[in-house]
């Protein structure tokens, strides 16, 4: 069954406005702010039902690929979600892994990434998925090793985030809301980013530079990883999309440096969790400073997972991108888009 949603006419009039953070407050002198046409290719769907009974993955909120497979996160699920074939089909159809412990209320896995193993102890590529933060069930990640096909070997490995996270509370107005993660090779090494969404009124969005080494090193050794680990905090103004505030929704590091991510914004009583006023796939520079923060035309998304298309599919476009949506509605399917930067 096919959830995704038909190609609306594409206008001026629904292409929200975006006003870009101002210039030296971690942005370029000058934005790219054109729009993106997202090209709808289906949904994720499930060999087997979740635990409401579902075969479609709804709430999406990471995307990764290894060797060939995809991997995808739900806030919903603590489960992992493996994708075997993600090129044979606009549709990925996945099956469930485990991840982390059942527990009574949602882990809120928000951002999954791949990594060397070689950091976590492990031969070849681990996954990381990591949780929100934003209340003590949600202090956790689930570490799983990979094959060279990008398959499970063993079971994943529950890690503790409940130091690291206290530590960036204290740094915080309000609780963390980390959506994405990614590692990257800084000047003193691996660095592991933690992305908060400041989504809610009196709030900002940060991003949390972690020592790589010692995060994930300590990971692997005892299950958790330490306050000592932090190494810095950095404010993003990252402007409004529809007259709202936008807030990271995942990042991804590139080959050169920069890093691209998402964004949405979202209306309400300042909660932030409101009607969706649209998002924005944008690039930082090395040094967070945003050079692009384009707005997808067509209905209010939620985007919260990236991955080049190439990784997917090698024969697409190197700008082509896909994205996965949460469209806050358990009886919807996450939608798969495309979108080329090109």
């Amino acid at each position: 069954m096919r959830l995704s949603s038909p190609a609306l006419p594409l206008t001026p009039e629904v292409v929200p406005p975006v006003r870009p953070p101002m210039p030296g407050r971690r942005a370029a002198a000058t934005v790219d702010v054109r729009p993106l046409v997202p090209t709808p290719r289906g949904t994720i769907t499930l060999d087997g039902p979740d635990a409401k009974g579902r075969h479609y993955v709804s709430a999406a909120s990471g995307l990764a690929t290894s060797g060939g497979s995809a991997w995808a996160v739900s806030d919903e699920l603590g489960e992992l979600v493996h994708v075997t074939h993600p090129s044979s089909a606009d549709d990925l159809r996945g099956h469930l892994v485990p991840g982390l412990p059942a527990q009574q209320k949602k882990h809120d896995l928000e951002s999954v990434i791949t990594l060397p193993g070689a950091l976590v102890g492990m031969d070849g590529t681990a996954l990381l998925a990591v949780g929100s933060g934003s209340s003590p069930d949600r202090h956790r990640a689930a570490l799983q090793q990979l094959d060279a096909a990008g398959a499970p070997i063993g079971a994943a490995r529950a890690i503790d985030l409940t130091e690291i996270y206290h530590a960036i509370d204290e740094r915080l107005p309000l609780q963390p809301n980390i959506e994405g993660a990614l590692v990257r090779h800084g000047a003193g090494g691996p660095e592991l980013l933690l992305l908060h969404r400041g989504k809610a009124a009196g709030d900002r969005n940060v991003i949390f530079v972690l020592d790589g080494a010692q995060a994930l090193g300590s990971a692997a050794r005892t299950g958790s990883i330490p306050a000592a680990s932090l190494r810095s905090a950095h404010e993003i103004d990252l402007g409004t999309i529809g007259g709202e505030r936008l807030g990271f929704s995942d990042a991804r590091a590139l080959p050169d440096g920069r890093i691209a991510f998402t964004a949405s914004g979202e209306g309400g009583d300042g909660s932030g969790d409101g009607a969706i006023r649209g998002s924005a796939f944008g690039i930082m520079d090395a040094n967070f400073g945003v050079t692009a923060l384009r707005p997808l035309a067509g209905p209010p998304r939620k985007v919260e997972g990236l991955a080049p298309t190439a990784e997917l599919d090698p024969t697409a476009s190197p700008t082509s991108w896909t994205l996965v949506t949460d469209p806050d509605d358990p009886e919807r399917g996450t939608e798969l888009l495309g979108v080329d930067l090109g």
